[in-house]
């Protein structure tokens, strides 16, 4: 029997909140009319609930639903997968992907193994080479999360070396890569940022949120803005 979402969207709609919808979807481009209103701690809960029932019915009914806190789920749910059904449901259901936040709770939530990294890095090279713009943020926040150790920070460093794109979201998610890519990775990140030749939006952006870290000491911030452009 197909999976019926309609006592779901049910729970959904009792959970929304009108004045967080509004507020969200000014924070959300792409969300707009297609959002309910529910808060992430609220969703969180309810992709444990469906992750112990009818998983694989649920993100068959839900991968283009079109509704915001649907594609929510999906994205919580997809990451709780043995891996090889995680795989395929992200093939299927990264090209979908229309806003950031979509893209980035499917990013943090997936934490793969060691032994799940080198399928996952060719899977998001890929996701980069389609220029599409959630397609590409989605590849280079999920290389910055997952790919930091000294066993992959050579290519890490050569794919955001490469990066090109117009679009503000997938620059705001490279720049976000390298700042945080600073933090564990400062002097291999301070040679970069020397040399890179990446637009002048997206070098100054990278350096802003490095400043804007709690993490980085005054000295470091004078470091970092000296190296703007």
């Amino acid at each position: 029997m197909a999976y019926d979402l309609q006592p779901l969207l049910a729970r959904l709609a009792e959970m929304a909140d009108d004045r967080y919808r509004a507020f969200n979807e000014r924070l959300t481009p792409g969300a707009e009319g297609t959002s309910l209103g529910v808060r992430l701690p609220a969703l969180r809960a309810l992709a444990k609930e469906i992750a112990r029932g009818d998983a694989a019915g649920f993100l068959d009914a839900s991968r283009a639903s079109g509704v915001h806190e649907l594609n929510l789920l999906h994205a919580m749910v997809l990451a709780r997968r043995p891996w090889p059904e995680r795989m395929a449901g992200l093939k299927a259901f990264v090209p979908a992907i229309g806003n950031w936040a979509v893209c980035d709770v499917l990013c943090a939530d997936l934490k793969p193994k060691p032994g799940e990294l080198g399928e996952l890095a060719a899977f998001l090279e890929s996701c980069i080479a389609t220029g599409e713009e959630f397609q590409v943020r989605f590849g280079y926040v999920a290389r910055m999360l997952y790919y930091r150790g000294d066993d992959w920070i050579d290519e890490t460093f050569r794919l955001f070396a490469a990066f090109r794109h117009e679009g503000y979201y997938a620059r705001m998610g490279a720049a976000w890569g390298i700042s945080m890519l600073f933090l564990c990775q400062r002097e291999r990140t301070l040679r970069f940022l020397e040399t890179d030749s990446l637009d002048r939006f997206t070098h100054n952006k990278a350096i802003q949120k490095a400043i804007e870290s709690r993490r980085v000491t005054d000295e470091d911030r004078a470091v970092l803005r000296a190296l703007r452009r």
